[in-house]
């Protein structure tokens, strides 16, 4: 154990990757039922996808490999006993109620270390001794052996742990003894410690808990808040095997209650979690100016709450010229004003919504990176409200009626104004509901800011995401914010992965860069192939202006909000 730095007295021994830790993680809420589980039909075990245990990110993006030495996750189908089985002592064994995992590399056929197995997951520590290269993984469970599935071993490939268990949202993190939230927030100058899995091999026996040192030859960058944080420490924790923990100071004038923290190893980066940060006190404060801090401390209770939300939307769009074979396809601008509205109630259980992910925004001068392929998250019950037969809406150019729709048991109310841009200019708006079923009677009033104008949208084509980009604007509201996001893909059908990031800037900024450490999060745009012909897919970046929140009450909803939003996008070529 290194002195002084795992700061959980609790967090030792054989409780392999910390019974607190593991109570954050899927499947591992499904701890220790019990060891020896019933087996599953006897079946070929099929695998679908392999990732690192921490942060899920989807094959083939450009941090999708499996380093060295890190826990690391099989999905598929009858890998193992219908009932989790979990390791329970030290040393953890080459097999876990009769399923085990090989990992073949450069010529290498080994044997991964197991702690878990069920029949849709299984968790293995990748031994160290796994050369780096492209290779293959097999499982074996109940006398049968899967098709090998392909993996890609790496030197390094850092994933943080989220308390949601999908390498999205809030980061399982500690500040002295205790978990990160936004009631036990750091401030600026407090060491934090991000616990993850993926920092490299190591040279001690991985089936015992691991020898805690300092691993100063892994060259760790870490970033919150969209600024460079100090490293103090990064190395396995020995409290357990295979995970990784990293001390990190805040920086000087970050705060939220969803600050991104991204960490960077030579042009790997992690995927990307969030924290809570306090300016002062424990307490983090939204940077959502529709919430305040008794909204959260409500939320955070748990129960039965209900919202109000409508938007009305001016969007440009600009597409590039397309090249398919012989053809070229023009480019288009399109412009247009609509509005929408809907009513729901979420129950959750308290504490259900504990993190500030979950209902706060990306802090400013900072984004977040999210990687979208089937990754579960967790649900809460959801309502859809009736407001009733319609809404409407008076501006300065007149009268608009939002109609109600009703698809899959949702309700909604949606209208597009005109085709052209022309409806949603500055001045002030009233939304009025006549009342429903569920949603009382109500009447808001918004006044709009002159439209945000993304200056250099039609000179913006190209992307190095090796390089970051920079985006200029002028107008929008003072009071509001403006959202820079940009989308990549890579597969095709089902396999398919979409990698989207959001950046948060204030309006008065003017510009704002989204640099290397979240572009090379993005696979580089690529084409696809239909009857011979290549056919060319871009991906998008846009410039989002957001008016500030204006707050309504209404019968039947705890509250609602309702603002403008300028969306000014561009299909762009992501390098």
């Amino acid at each position: 154990m290194f002195s002084g730095l795992s700061g959980l007295s609790g967090l030792s021994g054989p409780n392999f990757l910390c019974a607190s830790i593991i109570s954050k993680m899927k499947p591992l809420q499904l701890i220790l039922l019990i060891f020896a589980a019933a087996v599953a039909a006897l079946a070929q075990p099929a695998i679908t996808g392999v990732t690192n245990g921490a942060s899920y990110i989807p094959n083939g993006l450009p941090n999708s490999g499996v380093a060295r030495g890190a826990l690391f996750v099989i999905k598929g189908s009858n890998l193992g006993p219908a009932t989790f089985v979990v390791a329970t002592a030290f040393p953890l064994q080459e097999a876990i109620a009769g399923t085990s995992v090989r990992v073949s590399v450069g010529g290498s056929n080994v044997a991964a270390i197991m702690y878990y197995a069920g029949a849709t997951q299984v968790a293995a520590i990748l031994p160290s001794s796994v050369p780096a290269g492209t290779g293959t993984v097999t499982v074996t469970a109940n006398g049968q052996t899967s098709a090998p599935a392909p993996i890609v071993v790496v030197q390094n490939a850092l994933g943080v742990f989220t308390a949601n268990s999908s390498g999205a949202g809030d980061a399982i993190a500690t500040l002295g003894s205790s978990f990160v939230t936004p009631s036990n927030a750091p401030k600026s100058g407090d060491t934090v410690v991000i616990w993850g899995t993926g920092l490299g091999p190591v040279t001690f026996n991985e089936a015992q808990p691991a020898v805690q040192s300092d691993m100063t030859s892994v060259p760790v960058e870490a970033f919150v808040g969209g600024r460079q944080a100090n490293v103090v420490f990064r190395g396995r924790n020995g409290c357990c095997a295979a995970v990784d923990t990293i001390y990190i100071v805040i920086p000087e004038g970050v705060s939220g209650c969803a600050v991104p923290v991204i960490f960077k190893i030579g042009n790997v980066v992690s995927n990307t979690a969030t924290i809570p940060v306090a300016t002062s006190g424990s307490t983090c404060t939204p940077t959502n100016s529709g919430l305040s801090p008794a909204d959260l401390s409500k939320w955070f209770t748990g129960g039965t709450i209900a919202f109000g939300s409508a938007s009305l939307v001016r969007s440009v769009a600009i597409t590039q010229p397309l090249t398919v074979g012989p053809i070229t396809i023009p480019g288009n601008t399109s412009r247009s004003d609509s509005g929408g509205a809907s009513f729901f109630k979420v129950t959750v259980p308290p504490g259900g919504f504990g993190q500030g992910s979950t209902v706060d925004i990306t802090a400013y001068g900072s984004c977040i990176v999210t990687a979208y392929s089937g990754n579960a998250v967790p649900t809460f019950s959801f309502q859809s409200l009736d407001a009733g037969a319609s809404l409407g809406l008076t501006g300065p150019a007149g009268p608009k009626t939002l109609n109600r729709f009703v698809g899959g048991g949702i309700t909604s109310y949606t209208s597009t104004f005109d085709m052209t841009g022309s409806y949603l200019n500055a001045g002030q708006y009233t939304l009025t509901g006549p009342g429903g079923p569920d949603v009382g009677s109500f009447n808001a009033s918004l006044t709009l800011a002159q439209p945000l104008v993304w200056t250099d949208q039609t000179t913006i084509t190209t992307v190095n995401r090796s390089a970051g980009v920079t985006v200029n604007w002028t107008g929008g509201d003072p009071a509001g914010y403006v959202q820079i996001t940009g989308s990549s893909f890579t597969g095709t059908g089902t396999n398919s992965t979409f990698v989207i990031f959001v950046c948060n800037a204030r309006t008065q900024d003017r510009a704002f860069t989204v640099p290397s450490v979240v572009l090379l999060a993005l696979p580089p745009s690529g084409s696809q192939t239909s009857g011979g012909i290549s056919i060319p897919i871009p991906g998008g970046l846009s410039v989002s202006g957001y008016s500030g929140v204006v707050r309504f009450d209404a019968p039947g909803i705890d509250y609602g909000n309702w603002l403008g939003i300028t969306t000014n996008s561009s299909q762009v070529t992501y390098q």
